[in-house]
């Protein structure tokens, strides 16, 4: 019996040493200072869940979901575990920034609603932050940027942050820690909000009309080129099927084949065919398939259209860009009298309807 004892006890001993910290911490005490990994057993979205795969883990406090303790601090970032502020700081510590801290005194900022002081935050050489206030912004916000809420009696006054994670058209989702809305006891990782641009003499002003789901109104948003550049954009060119693409934060670029511009100059509408194979090449990983489809199928009504588009005009080819949001589009024909150049178009209405759902395609 002492034998058999003796050997449960090396093997419980055996399997709690494979076991990784974090599932050896369960519960958090206020005021301590913990390492990442000793929350792992919280995660309710991982890094690979959201932003086309470059995410960070979401956490909650698993015993307690909408319970925490107060000031948990990540030892490896100094930022308060769980909070919507340490989402941001572990995303954009991906691509080099050293937390957010005032470029005075290096302390971390206080809370979410201090991010509309993006200039005074520090940032690397070539990567500073900036904020765009909401209703007067020149650039719509993008996969990545930091959506900040401005303080108000729904988030205790401290505002709240999120990261956008896609856009399509009128719609932005989002990614968030630290929402658990009163008496459902379950926290709400993801939200959506509506989108507006108007021309203001031909310059497009971007703003963020109705939030749904959230702690609060939307003051603005962040913008980070080295987030952009690190884990958005794809500027090198690759195939789908029989067409090519690359993209950037704002859109991606659609090369179609001479074969998909003539069905499209006869009235086909290919535009489901077209999204099916940018999304099976990664295409869409920060919009989705009913914008790019909806979108190539208004490209083909130009091409019928515009003699400058039209095949019967010598045109062989076309491209096009699938902006995620806003109405301006480019649309560039190979051959024909407007040979090479890329001639805007704006869209009518608003092109795309608001998505509510919780992920792009």
């Amino acid at each position: 019996m002492m034998r058999l004892a003796a050997c449960l006890a090396l093997i419980l001993s055996m399997v709690l040493l494979s076991l990784p910290a974090s599932a050896q911490k369960i519960h958090l005490k206020s005021g301590e200072i913990v390492s990442i990994s000793e929350l792992g057993i919280h995660k309710v979205l991982t890094g690979t869940d959201w932003l086309g795969g470059n995410g960070v883990d979401v956490y909650y406090y698993k015993p307690a979901p909408c319970a925490q303790p107060e000031e948990v601090t990540i030892r490896e970032f100094s930022t308060l575990a769980f909070e919507c502020v340490d989402l941001a700081v572990r995303l954009y510590a991906k691509v080099g920034y050293n937390n957010f801290r005032w470029s005075d005194d290096g302390k971390p900022i206080g809370a979410a609603k201090d991010l509309v002081k993006a200039k005074q935050l520090q940032a690397p050489p070539g990567g500073r932050l900036r904020f765009y206030k909401n209703g007067s912004a020149d650039r719509p916000p993008a996969p990545g940027d930091l959506l900040v809420f401005e303080a108000s009696a729904q988030n205790g006054y401290f505002g709240h942050v999120a990261v956008v994670n896609w856009v399509a058209g009128d719609t932005l989702g989002y990614v968030q820690q630290n929402v658990c809305p009163t008496g459902e006891g379950l926290p709400v990782p993801h939200g959506s909000a509506n989108l507006e641009v108007e021309l203001d003499n031909g310059k497009q002003l971007f703003s963020i009309t109705t939030d749904l789901g959230s702690w609060g109104s939307v003051a603005g948003w962040v913008h980070s080129d080295l987030i952009k550049q690190q884990l958005i954009d794809q500027p090198e060119m690759r195939r789908a099927g029989d067409i090519r693409w690359n993209r950037d934060d704002t859109a991606v670029y659609v090369y179609l084949s001479p074969a998909r511009t003539r069905a499209l100059a006869k009235g086909e509408f290919i535009g489901g065919a077209i999204a099916d194979l940018l999304r099976s090449s990664g295409a869409l990983s920060f919009t989705t398939y009913e914008l790019a489809a909806t979108l190539t199928n208004q490209v083909g009504e130009w091409i019928r259209s515009d003699r400058r588009l039209n095949p019967a005009s010598g045109v062989r080819s076309v491209d096009f860009t699938l902006k995620y949001t806003g109405r301006m589009i480019w649309v560039r024909p190979w051959g024909g009298p407007a040979n090479g150049k890329w001639i805007p178009f704006v869209m009518v209405d608003v092109f795309y309807q608001p998505r509510i759902t919780g992920a792009a395609d």
